[in-house]
C-alpha cells in the first residue's frame, strides 16, 4: 500500500545537514539548527503549511525542532517539505502528540514510529533459498562479454568459464552474478537471443556447482528463461524500468530482484549526469521500483535495493553516495554495492582498469564499514579478507 508521507532519514552531518536545511528553504538565522539533529534526522516532503506549523510547534514542546521553509508560519507557501531534528525521546513524545492533531498527521505519527522500530533486514529471500546478512556477502562477476570495461573477452569459453567459477568456488563465494551484455558507459544493447546464448552455459555450471545465481539483465526474456533454469535473483540496472514485463515475470518465477537506480541508458548515461538533490532523487527513484516489485506480487523479503556506482553518476556524485550510504539502508531493504575497478577509483588514483586493486578494496572496505549488505566485485579472494576485518571491527567493544 502506497504511504501517504515520504519520510527519509538524513546522516547527522554537518554539511549534511546544511544541505537539506537549503533546500528546505529555511530563513538564514534557522541554519544553526543543524546543530540539534542528535539521533533521528527525518526528512518529510510536500506537507501543507498547516501541517508543517503543527509539527513545528509540537515539536518545540517537546524539546525537539522542526525546519520549515521561509513563509511557512505566514502560510505564504503551498507546500514545504520539513526536517526533525530530534533525539529519540523527544521523537517518542512528538508521536505521541501526532497522534491526536487532524491533517492526517496521526498517519504521519505512524511513519514516524515506524522510524524508531525498524530493525535491518537480516536475511533475503531467493526463491528456495535464504542467505544470512549478518555481515556483507561476496558477489563474484562473471562477464560473458566480448566488452566489458574490466573483463571483457576473458570468460567467454567454456573452459575459462569453468576456471573461473573454480575460482569462486576455492575462495568460499556465495553468489556469482552472470552477464552477458556490457553495461559500460557508451555500450550499445546486445538482443535477448544473443544475450541467453552467451550466458547458457555458465548459468548452468553455476548451478551445477551450487551456486546462488543472480542474472545481471534488464530484458524479461533472458530473466525468464534462466529462471526456468532455476536462477534466484535478478539484478536489473534499471530497477524495472527498461521492460516493463520483468516484475510479473520474476513474480511469477518467486525470483529475488536487486533494483539500481540509473540516470538515462548507459549510452547516454555519464554525458553530463545532474541532480538537484542527488541522495533524495535516487531514493525516490529506488522507492518507485519497489512499489512496482510489491505491486507486481514479488516479496518484500527478496528485494534488494543498489544506488548504481557509475550509472549516471559524476566522480563527485559516486562519493557522496559512499559518503552517505547508511541513508539507503534507511529506505528498509538490504543494499547492494558495486564498485569494483570502476573509473570513480582510476580517476581519482590515475590509475588503469588493472591497477585498481587496492583503489577498489579501500571503497569496498568503506562500504562495508557504511552499511553493504552483498558487494559485487572481481577480486573475491581481497574482499573475503576485507570482510572478516570489517566484521571483527564491528564486533570490538570496550569492557568496563
Amino acid at each position: 500500500m502506497k504511504k501517504k508521507f515520504k519520510l527519509y532519514r538524513i546522516e547527522n552531518d554537518k554539511n549534511r545537514l546544511l544541505f537539506e536545511l537549503s533546500k528546505i528553504g529555511v530563513d538564514n538565522y534557522a541554519l544553526y539548527m543543524y546543530e540539534k539533529g542528535i539521533d533521528f534526522c527525518i526528512k518529510i516532503k510536500d506537507l501543507s503549511p498547516g501541517q508543517a506549523n503543527i509539527i513545528k510547534q509540537d515539536a518545540l514542546s517537546v524539546g525537539a525542532d522542526a525546519a520549515v521553509c521561509k513563509g511557512t508560519v505566514s502560510c505564504k507557501v503551498d507546500k514545504t517539505d520539513v526536517l526533525i531534528l530530534s533525539n529519540k525521546n523527544s521523537l517518542k513524545k512528538l508521536i505521541s502528540k501526532l497522534k491526536k492533531q487532524p491533517l492526517a498527521l496521526k498517519d504521519l505519527a505512524g511513519c514516524l514510529r515506524e522510524e524508531i522500530v525498524r530493525k535491518d533486514k537480516d536475511f533475503l529471500k531467493l526463491r528456495d533459498r535464504d542467505l544470512k546478512l549478518d555481515k556483507p556477502v561476496v558477489m563474484g562477476i562473471l562477464n560473458v562479454t566480448p566488452d566489458s570495461f574490466s573483463d571483457g573477452g576473458k570468460y567467454v569459453r567454456e573452459k575459462e568459464i569453468i576456471e573461473r567459477l573454480n575460482y569462486f568456488n576455492k575462495h568460499n563465494v556465495p553468489i556469482v552474478d552472470i552477464g552477458g551484455e556490457s553495461t559500460r558507459p557508451g555500450s550499445d544493447p546486445v538482443d535477448a537471443e544473443e544475450e541467453f546464448k552467451r550466458i547458457e552455459f555458465a548459468v548452468k555450471e553455476a548451478l551445477n556447482m551450487g551456486f546462488i545465481v543472480s542474472i545481471d539483465t534488464y530484458k524479461s526474456l533472458v530473466a525468464q528463461k534462466c529462471l526456468e533454469m532455476g536462477a534466484h535473483l535478478i539484478n536489473d540496472i534499471s530497477g524495472f524500468r527498461f521492460d516493463p514485463d520483468m516484475p510479473r515475470v520474476c513474480a511469477d518465477y518467486k525470483s529475488a530482484v536487486c533494483l539500481m537506480h540509473i540516470k538515462g541508458t548507459p549510452k547516454d548515461m555519464q554525458k553530463n549526469p545532474t541532480y538537484e538533490n542527488i541522495l533524495e532523487e535516487i531514493k525516490c527513484y529506488l522507492e518507485e521500483s519497489i512499489e512496482l516489485a510489491l505491486n507486481a506480487g514479488i516479496e518484500d523479503e527478496s528485494i534488494i535495493i543498489d544506488p548504481g556506482f557509475g550509472f549516471g553518476k559524476t566522480l563527485v556524485d559516486n562519493y557522496i553516495i559512499l559518503k552517505y550510504l547508511k541513508e539507503f539502508k534507511d529506505l528498509g531493504y538490504p543494499l547492494l554495492v558495486g564498485v569494483s575497478r570502476k573509473s570513480m577509483i582510476g580517476n581519482v588514483l590515475d590509475k588503469g582498469v588493472d591497477e585498481r586493486l587496492v583503489g577498489t578494496k579501500v571503497i569496498e572496505t568503506i562500504a562495508a564499514i557504511n552499511g553493504a549488505d552483498i558487494i559485487r566485485t572481481h577480486d573475491v579472494a581481497e574482499l573475503n579478507d576485507v570482510i572478516k576485518l570489517c566484521d571483527f571491527y564491528n564486533k570490538v567493544e570496550l569492557n568496563a
